[in-house]
């Protein structure tokens, strides 16, 4: 409820002819198999170093550790976590547009 005790509706403009409900269930599996390769890259990664991104970018800031292949591996493991959180995102979208088309 909106302030005033009112609820506030917005009404959703038509959706074009070509976003079928089909096709975002077809865009929902192609999201949640993106979502689980970033999991198992990530996951991988946190196998082979035993610690977060972050605790392993610490390690390479104070030499700890050979830079070479923990440097790029921290790179790829960065822009994993990153797709991670656009892909969540882009579930959450296809979600509410289920929900929208099946309503």
């Amino acid at each position: 409820m909106a302030a005033g005790g009112f609820e506030m509706s917005i009404a959703n403009p038509p959706l074009p002819p070509s976003i079928t409900l089909d096709g975002v269930r077809k865009l929902n599996a192609t999201i949640a198999a993106r979502e689980q390769f970033l999991r198992q890259t990530i996951a991988g990664f946190e196998r082979k170093y035993a610690c977060s991104l972050s605790e392993l970018n610490r390690r390479l800031e104070v030499h700890e550790m050979a830079e070479h292949p923990a440097w790029e591996d921290a790179i790829e493991w960065g822009n994993a976590l990153d797709q991670l959180a656009q892909v969540q995102l882009n579930q959450s979208i296809v979600t509410w547009l289920t929900h929208l088309l099946t309503r």
